[in-house]
């Protein structure tokens, strides 16, 4: 299944799309807010669980009209309906509304798909763009907490749950996300 939004197409990983993956993810300034670059032998282990792994449910992001890699998007399964996703884009992609045009394409087809209730995320205290990105998609932040890398910030969003109605954010299961016609700019178009 492809995913295709104004600027970019989804697609699922296939062996084809190793060698740019793998450049994503050894790349310093791409990572800096995600614990560092990996190794070029811990991103090849990573990409073959992504395409091995049924936990993983993950796409690749192309350029719509170019066809060029930009960036990785995922959501590892947890226990039941939960799942905590991921995301990093190149550098060249960055403050382009990319990020945020992908998001709210992938993230109601995977929640549909996988049966997701509830979607957490964690963050670098200092990631200033994904923090307002989780915001925009309707994450709350809902604790803090520290590991090895540094402190970092937890966000959760719920799908097929009545939104608490003190929250301040729309959430990406509201009518309002769902109801692409109201985002022309960002309509999507979902491929089997």
């Amino acid at each position: 299944m492809t995913i295709v939004t104004r600027r970019t197409i989804l697609v699922p990983y296939t062996d084809y799309l190793e060698s740019d993956f793998l450049m994503l993810n050894v790349c310093a300034k791409n990572r800096k807010h995600m614990n560092g670059p990996h190794t070029l032998a811990t991103a090849r282990r990573l990409f073959q669980t992504i395409l091995s792994d049924s936990k993983f449910y993950a796409m690749a992001a192309l350029d719509l009209r170019t066809r060029d890699y930009m960036g990785h998007i995922f959501i590892e399964r947890g226990a039941e309906s939960e799942g905590e996703i991921g995301y990093i884009f190149d550098k060249q992609y960055w403050n382009k509304g990319i990020a945020t045009e992908v998001l709210r394409a992938f993230i109601p087809d995977a929640v549909h798909t996988l049966g997701i209730k509830r979607l957490e995320a964690n963050v670098d205290t200092d990631h200033a763009s994904s923090i307002r990105l989780l915001s925009k998609l309707g994450f709350e932040q809902y604790g803090q907490a520290k590991d090895e890398h540094g402190p970092y910030y937890q966000f959760q969003s719920t799908f097929g749950v009545p939104e608490n109605e003190n929250s301040a954010h729309g959430s990406l299961s509201s009518p309002a996300y769902l109801d692409n016609s109201r985002h022309q700019a960002l309509k999507t178009q979902t491929h089997k």
